[in-house]
């Protein structure tokens, strides 16, 4: 059965451009919210290290300053021009733990450098001097390779008024390692810095579900419109849709009814420009043929017979486009029960007289029983035609057509098959295409006839499928195969 078109058009793939890729809603509002998290968190963490260090600092400091305090009770002020004395009691020995090794060093010396007592190795301030008098002063610095902390101030004697000599002016420092400092702070960073690598993939996942939420409405949306009918230009209910895509819900309404004002002039034109070219060819055929009775010789009557088979093959484009239209819109026709096994029946017994006329022997193999299936008669009984038709048009003089209904469990079949020249792998899908016609064909047609057959089927839920008749024979010939499904 090598079948219709004319003038083809191959359909270009709708590709998107080379390096052009469609990001969704959902990843474009992760990359910006978790984008500038993942930004912010080094900067957490050296705020954290630095908050760290501050606080670990505060309570050592506090110690160091304690520590002056008790030294500065330890002098002993002269009223005239004496050097002072420090005299460390038991109590201020035990208080500074200078036996520990993690204990307070500390060194007294006056104004001009002399020492009066303590750690003569612990280095002295980068400033000892012109320093506000009873204020304390921190400084990190350098004692045998350990980093160690100062804190230091100036006393002066209380009992001389006026201008103090440098040796009644006493330099107290304290110093301890910074080992205590580093091990808290690195503590509290460790207990600030560990929850957030817990936290943050939590919080990444948190963000990615709740937005997953939120974006379910346009999912849903999306579901809905993926399962709506090719045919069905309803709106959209837009009662439970989210605020921000209501208005494209609208924007969408708006446009669906613009397509179904669309639709329906198109109908309307097609219907009427139907009638109207059907009734002038209606008259044209008439007047044809009382003429082709009453023609003066064969060279009008040949005319003639050209001028009927035209306005014959008009009239059946135009009947084929109405109901190729009717097979798009089904739902113009009502749908029924109805006994495939005795439509075909009917339909083969139609085609009998043309397929003798034209030396084909037409038969039909069908069931014993009835086989129900939920369609349109209609349009069925168009399908059947159509292929039939082109089975007869492409099989050679003395050759079979064979139609045929099999049950095949909740399946039924019905299969056409010829002894034709069959058709290539490579023509099989684009057959069903509006005006494509076989190359190398010389029979006559409109090229709609198996796009009616496809479009049927569509409407149907049925598979339609075209392979070799006789593989093993040549020419092997051509079956085409519509599979329903029963109802039972």
């Amino acid at each position: 059965m090598a079948l219709s078109t004319s003038n083809q058009s191959t359909a270009e793939p709708n590709t998107a451009p080379v390096g052009l890729r469609r990001r969704s809603l959902l990843g474009e509002i992760l990359d910006w919210m978790l984008a500038p998290l993942f930004l912010l968190w080094p900067m957490s963490v050296v705020i954290t290290y630095v908050v760290a260090q501050d606080i670990a600092n505060t309570p050592y400091d506090r110690n160091l300053n304690n520590a002056l305090a008790i030294l500065s009770h330890q002098i002993e002020w002269s009223t005239g021009e004496q050097v002072p004395r420090l005299s460390m009691t038991a109590p201020a020995r035990i208080a500074l733990r200078t036996g520990d090794s993690g204990g307070v060093f500390w060194k007294a010396q006056l104004g001009d450098g002399t020492v009066l007592s303590g750690d003569q190795a612990l280095p002295s301030p980068s400033q000892p001097v012109a320093l506000v008098p009873n204020k304390t002063y921190f400084e990190d610095r350098t004692l045998e390779g350990y980093e160690v902390r100062l804190a230091y101030q100036w006393l002066e004697n209380p009992n001389i008024a006026g201008r103090v000599g440098l040796n009644q002016r006493v330099l107290l420092i304290v110093a301890e390692g910074r080992e205590n400092r580093l091990a808290l702070a690195n503590a509290i960073i460790k207990g600030v810095i560990i929850p957030q690598f817990l936290v943050l993939p939590i919080a990444a996942l948190l963000i990615w579900f709740g937005l997953s939420r939120g974006v379910a409405p346009i999912n849903k949306l999306q579901k809905r419109l993926r399962g709506r009918k090719p045919d069905d230009l309803s709106a959209i209910e837009n009662h439970a849709t989210p605020s921000e895509i209501a208005p494209l819900v609208n924007a969408m309404n708006d446009l669906l009814l613009r397509l179904a004002h669309n639709v329906q002039a198109q109908r309307r034109f097609v219907a009427d420009a139907a009638h109207q070219l059907k009734t002038p060819l209606a008259g044209l055929r008439s007047q044809a043929e009382l003429a082709l009775k009453a023609a003066p010789n064969d060279a009008v009557a040949e005319n003639l017979r050209k001028i009927v088979a035209g306005t014959t093959r008009a009239t059946r484009l135009i009947n084929q486009l109405l109901l190729m239209a009717s097979a798009e819109h089904p739902e113009t026709v009502e749908r029924e029960i109805v006994d495939l096994n005795e439509l075909s029946r009917e339909v083969t017994e139609q085609w009998v007289p043309q397929a003798l006329d034209a030396g084909i022997d037409l038969g039909f193999e069908g069931v014993d029983q009835p086989v129900w299936i939920k369609g349109h008669a209609l349009l069925l009984t168009e399908a059947l035609n159509n292929i039939i038709d082109n089975a007869l048009r492409y099989a050679p003089i003395h050759s079979q057509v064979t139609v045929s209904v099999r049950l095949l469990g909740s399946k039924v079949e019905l299969a056409v098959q010829d002894n034709g020249p069959g058709i290539g792998i490579e023509e099989r899908e684009r057959i069903f295409d509006r005006f494509y016609r076989v190359l190398g064909t010389h029979a006559h047609g409109s090229g709609l006839g198996l796009a009616i057959v496809k479009e049927i089927a569509q409407r149907h839920h049925a598979t339609i499928t075209v392979s070799d008749a006789h593989a093993s024979q040549s020419p092997p010939g051509t079956r085409l195969t519509l599979t329903f499904t029963t109802n039972t």
